[in-house]
């Protein structure tokens, strides 16, 4: 359930500048009504309060309804002494299977306020097959609900849901945030910087973020948006306000991807190229460890090669052997399809515990003699590695990327792309990177076995040297 401050948060900024004579409000998967509650407080509270109110609270778990009907009674009430009508409608069942929502139709004037369920559906659920035009990879539920309710928000409509990040970025939800952005036009974001500070009775495993926005089919050009971000809801009225250009936030490709940046100039500024301009190319580990269990080996054999496990890599390093089990595998004609050219690259963890200093943890490999024995190797699937699938990656820009990519810099880009541990390939493919010679000489001031902090000093003094000497220019 959401916590009073953050529904009222939620509903002040949604209705602040929204003034009809009739104003239709939709809280799917209510709950017990309290963003509904939330809404009609606010409205209740404006100098141009509206002339009446048509309420639609939508809840599936039964036991929710007799408090729902209770709040509808409540409501009335105090609409009645405010000079408000109010008709209300509690419905029980699925919202995601409601005639309504399947139709996808604007509703005039409509107000949307939710706090949608969040878990993963299998792609023969009904409720996937139903909001296909939603759905890529694994569905996530609350990505439909957003998606749905998006296409319900008529022209002049307000919209308003508090989710994870995570439909921000990534694949699998592509295609809800593209219908999402194709029927609102967002206004304003707050993110919560703390998983707990939120919700505290709950395991929340991603940060949070509230999304505001108006129905219209194109936004504005020169949009700006406004951010906010507190820890949780104990600090927002000091939480600042930024307004930021819609470019900055919202990816103008076929991922349509957000990100949250931090106030002032962008650091990737002027930066056009990414890691196919340089001939490189970011790949998953191909050892998926249930499928590959006849070939991996506890022991080394004649014809097994090292296995490198996510465990094996560490900031800037990579330690191998570390008496894991399972450290080696066959490398035989039958298993050669999983098997990863023994060459310089940079190896990466796919995914990192929140707590870790940096979002990625890479190191570069086979730079000198930390190269391990085999002509191939394994790379197991919760590592990515980026190569050059025509050549070769120098010593030199090997260690450049991968101290580029732990920078304090690029941490803070991915941290505003998604507030999930996972940096996916998609992400690494479109990040801006500097010229490579900036790269080649990042690598080539390196200490040995760098410290993070001693990447963060060179990466700034060369990209410091860097902006010197194109201004010079």
């Amino acid at each position: 359930m959401t916590p009073p401050t953050i529904a009222r948060f939620m509903a002040r900024r949604l209705v602040a500048d929204y003034n009809r004579p009739t104003i239709r409000l939709l809280e799917p998967a209510a709950g017990a009504g309290i963003l509904a509650a939330a809404v009609i407080d606010a409205l209740l509270a404006k100098a141009d309060r509206p002339e009446a109110i048509e309420l639609i609270l939508y809840e599936q778990d039964e036991r929710l309804l007799p408090v729902l009907n209770e709040l509808v009674t409540l409501a009335k009430a105090e609409c009645a002494a405010a000079g408000v009508a109010l008709t209300a409608f509690v419905l029980h069942g699925d919202f995601l299977l409601w005639s309504v929502a399947l139709l996808g139709q604007p509703v005039e004037g409509l107000v949307v306020i939710s706090n949608p369920p969040f878990f993963k559906l299998g792609k023969m659920d009904p409720r996937a097959q139903a909001h296909a035009y939603a759905v890529h990879g694994q569905p996530n539920i609350y990505g439909l609900f957003m998606a749905a309710c998006a296409r319900m928000v008529g022209p002049g409509g307000r919209y308003c849901f508090i989710t994870p990040r995570s439909w921000m970025s990534g694949a699998y939800f592509m295609a809800a945030r593209k219908c999402v952005m194709r029927h609102v036009a967002i206004e304003c974001l707050h993110t919560f910087d703390s998983r707990r500070d939120s919700f505290d009775e709950d395991a929340v495993l991603q940060e949070l973020m509230i999304t505001w926005g108006v129905g219209r089919p194109h936004a504005d050009a020169g949009l700006e948006i406004l951010l906010t971000r507190s820890a949780g809801a104990s600090d927002l009225a000091t939480a600042a306000v930024h307004a930021m250009p819609m470019e900055r936030i919202v990816s103008n490709d076929e991922h349509a991807m957000l990100s949250l940046p931090a106030a002032g100039a962008d650091p990737f500024a002027g930066w056009t190229a990414t890691l196919s301009t340089y001939g490189m190319e970011v790949s998953t580990g191909p050892v998926v460890a249930f499928r590959a269990a006849e070939y991996i080996r506890e022991h080394k054999e004649s014809d097994t090669v090292p296995l490198l496990w996510l465990q094996h890599v560490g900031q800037q390093s990579i330690k191998w052997p570390i008496d894991k089990k399972r450290e080696h595998i066959k490398a035989t004609a039958l298993s050669a399809w999983m098997m990863v050219r023994n060459q310089t690259m940079v190896v990466m963890r796919r995914f990192s515990p929140k707590e870790d200093q940096r979002r990625v943890t890479c190191a570069a490999y086979g730079c000198g003699a930390d190269r391990l024995p085999g002509d191939v190797i394994g790379l197991e699937n919760h590592l990515n590695y980026i190569h050059r699938p025509a050549g070769q990656i120098t010593p030199d820009e090997a260690r450049g990327l991968s101290a580029f990519l732990a920078s304090k810099l690029v941490d803070n880009h991915f941290r505003a792309l998604a507030g999930s541990t996972q940096v996916n390939a998609t992400e690494l493919r479109k990040l801006p990177l500097p010229p490579l010679a900036v790269l080649v000489a990042i690598g080539q001031a390196l200490p040995s076995n760098p410290s993070i902090t001693a990447v963060d000093e060179v990466v700034a003094l060369a990209l410091a040297d860097h902006q010197g000497q194109a201004a010079v220019a």
